[in-house]
């Protein structure tokens, strides 16, 4: 005779392992308001959460090197959950001053309520922007400082480096994605204004073709592989700008198939984040809006902006919008796309919104308080 209690035990772990989604929050505890360089200091860490649940929930908090200067790109998650590799550009040297590092941090997520920092790697200086291929068997590192591209092996859980793409001096490279297939990856260039493109074999990874011209000090990257288009947020706005005085950022739509921007939507200020929901429909943009501006400056806002759009043949529809917290960072969708977690880093908080398809509501109970400034998130589905 079946033990119907056993199999119902059974069936609720199954359930709630399939409503669970990971994710991976990186926090600087370094980093210190403009108006505030004296504000005490904490430890950089991660957090984990999961954030199929609602409220969303913190499982874990652990040590980890982290920074929130750069893209909102420092950190990756595996398709299967299990690992999550998290750079830092940034550490404090002797005096106590900030300098740039190297650092690369891989961690066992196998057990989410219990993270192992497993390893401590180098990439080269400005390790920013992380990206683990579909397969999870390479991972890709872009280095500002370094103008240069570290690659990584992905074997039973662990890195090891495997070679480096040089990129022109002062290209300054700060995020990467892979294609679907992960034949290739694209790789911001700030300070050359564009995406430049790796082929990859194997191992083996090479610079080929043009590069894309996108707008004006290109900075965080998302790739739609159902339509082999990327969105780059522009921190400069247009190239050329026809606006006089402070310039506002903008999205540039880039075709991949053709190799050529194709359009661009201007944003507020200094767009610092675009992520893609799931499905692909969507895409949200977190704008600092000013906030991280002194408070005398003319520049400072007191909320910063979030923007959803929808995507379409015909480039991207504003759907809806909305203030947030300041110096906000980056953002995970729920799997449903009816939720997006922002990090804000100003009151070391992530706040959680309710999105309907047409406007977004935050649900100001579910805010995450850390202890560390929110600088990047990720879940699997982020890239």
């Amino acid at each position: 005779m079946p033990n119907f209690r056993w199999l119902a035990l059974v069936v609720a772990i199954q359930a709630n392992a399939l409503s669970a989604q990971i994710a991976v929050s990186a926090n600087d505890g370094k980093a210190r308001p403009v108006d505030a360089p004296d504000a005490p200091r904490t430890v950089d860490s991660i957090a984990v959460l999961d954030i199929g649940k609602q409220p969303a929930k913190l499982l874990a908090t652990l040590p980890v090197p982290s920074t929130v200067v750069g893209p909102p790109a420092t950190v990756a998650v595996s398709r299967d959950d299990r690992l999550a590799v998290v750079t830092a550009a940034q550490q404090l040297n002797a005096d106590g001053a900030p300098v740039p590092a190297d650092i690369v941090s891989v961690v066992d997520l196998s057990d989410p309520k219990h993270p192992r920092l497993v390893q401590t790697l180098h990439a080269s200086l400005g390790a920013a922007g992380v990206a683990i291929d579909p397969a999870g068997s390479l991972a890709l590192i872009a280095n500002t400082n370094a103008d240069s591209v570290s690659v990584f092996r992905i074997a039973d859980g662990r890195l090891s480096p495997v070679g480096s793409v040089t990129l022109d001096p002062r290209s300054r490279p700060v995020d990467i994605a892979f294609s679907a297939d992960g034949s290739s990856a694209y790789v911001v260039a700030q300070g050359a204004n564009s995406l430049v493109r790796l082929a990859i074999q194997g191992e083996r990874v090479r610079r080929v073709g043009d590069d894309i011209a996108l707008g004006a000090q290109p900075y965080s990257l998302a790739f739609d592989r159902r339509r082999n288009v990327a969105y780059v947020t522009n921190l400069g706005g247009r190239v050329p700008s026809t606006v006089p005085g402070p310039k506002p950022g903008s999205i540039a739509i880039v075709d991949l198939r053709t190799g050529r921007m194709v359009g661009q939507v201007d944003t507020g200020v200094t767009p610092e984040y675009v992520g893609l929901s799931p499905s692909g429909r969507f895409l949200e943009a977190t704008v600092n809006n000013g906030t991280t501006a002194p408070q005398s400056s003319p520049a400072h806002h007191g909320r910063g902006q979030m923007i959803v759009y929808r995507i379409n043949e015909a480039g991207l529809d504003p759907v809806a919008q909305t203030e947030t917290g300041q110096w906000c960072q980056g953002a995970v969708w729920s799997k449903d796309e009816t939720r997006i977690l922002l990090q804000c880093a100003g009151l070391k908080q992530i706040e959680a919104y309710r999105f309907d398809g047409h406007a977004l509501i935050r649900d100001g109970q579910a805010t995450l308080q850390l202890d560390a400034r929110p600088g990047a998130i990720a879940t699997s589905l982020s890239r």
